[in-house]
């Protein structure tokens, strides 16, 4: 392979974009999906929609607000087309204008959000949670439903264990649809006995698992409590898919040659997406990089740091504010490598050995 080197600073820097700033070039997106689905199928959504995985039980996800969700309540119509022919499960009249102002008459049955508490309709076989109700001496009672089902599930389930799908007049939507502490998809699951995440990293369970308490292969995060339990995969509950622009490349290269690995990168979804070697700055998320460079089967991985011209810098031109790094590093010493269980610092490392990689992507 022809040197993209030729220890020339400018030929090394001539095909780059530079990162302007000070700012990381390291980026990580979480989206919490509303649809209940089991751990399988919400893991081939992350990973076909998101473009990622199901979510780390990282601090990222412990600040997100999960407790939004959708629940069926007893709302019908009959005639598709008809925008004034909505009726109460229990044959009920109820002063009722709970609809959202958009898109509230598709469909011919009816869901509640929470915390918005309004109310739209949708197409009937969907799966959510649900709520029933049922008479309490003098008093009506609403109960919360934590399984998946459609409008006519729901409605059987209700009308077999309870009195039936909820009914409720505005004056009685506070009652009748409150904050509820659910299951929440995160990465986590056991494969062949051993727990591992979406991403392959091998976990112990030590700093992750509050609850043990529930059977199951793979884990939730709860929507209030936040804390951690095993799940029977197969049950649906919302999940949190993470999408990430870091990949580690498990093959062993010389430096040079991951530096061209990355550059040839593309991205099957998005063809303005060029990718190079990691860049690394000290306010970066050390947790998540060291996380990611555990999957590595290489003790250390290489970055974009490069000693050229008497300095040391990065190959996409980002500003260097590292000053633990060698003023004079030791012949052939020219490179730039993460060690895998250490503090996120550099290391200056001979640019032949072959180690794994980080590259990232960026528009």
């Amino acid at each position: 392979m022809k040197s993209r080197i030729l220890g020339s600073f400018f030929l090394l820097f001539l095909s780059s974009r530079t990162v302007s700033g000070l700012g990381s070039v390291v980026s990580t997106n979480y989206w919490r999906i509303q649809s209940l689905k089991t751990w399988v199928t919400a893991q081939d959504f992350c990973r076909s929609y998101a473009g990622g995985n199901l979510a780390p039980n990282d601090k990222h996800v412990k600040n997100m607000d999960l407790s939004p969700y959708q629940a069926w309540i007893g709302l019908y119509r009959n005639e598709y087309y008809s925008t004034a022919n909505w009726v109460w499960s229990d044959g009920g009249q109820y002063d009722f204008s709970l609809w959202v102002t958009n898109g509230s008459f598709y469909g011919k049955c009816a869901v509640v959000l929470y915390p918005d508490k309004r109310v739209y309709g949708t197409d009937c076989g969907g799966n959510f949670f649900f709520i029933c109700q049922e008479t309490d001496g003098d008093s009506l009672r609403y109960i919360f439903i934590l399984e998946s089902k459609t409008w006519s599930e729901a409605q059987q389930y209700c009308r077999s264990n309870h009195d039936d799908l909820a009914s409720f007049a505005d004056s009685d939507v506070s009652k009748a649809v409150e904050q509820q502490d659910f299951p929440v998809w995160i990465g986590l699951h056991k494969d062949g006995g051993v727990w591992e995440w979406s991403t392959g990293l091998l976990d112990d369970l030590s700093e992750n698992l509050v609850d043990l308490e529930n059977s199951g292969d793979c884990v939730s995060i709860s929507s209030v409590t936040k804390k951690t339990s095993t799940q029977n995969c197969n049950d649906s509950f919302t999940f949190i898919c993470m999408s990430e622009n870091v990949i580690l490349v498990r093959e062993n290269k010389t430096w040079e040659e991951a530096l061209e690995h990355c550059r040839t990168l593309t991205s099957p979804t998005n063809n303005k997406l060029y990718f190079d070697l990691l860049s690394v700055q000290p306010s970066d998320d050390q947790d998540y990089l060291m996380r990611k460079m555990l999957e590595a089967n290489t003790e250390e991985v290489w970055t974009g740091l490069r000693f050229l011209a008497g300095e040391w810098l990065w190959v996409n031109g980002a500003d260097m504010l590292y000053t633990d790094l060698p003023l004079c590093p030791i012949l052939g010493y020219h490179c730039g490598a993460l060690p895998k269980n250490g503090t996120g610092s550099l290391e200056a490392r001979d640019c032949m050995e072959r180690k794994n990689f980080l590259c990232y992507s960026t528009m």
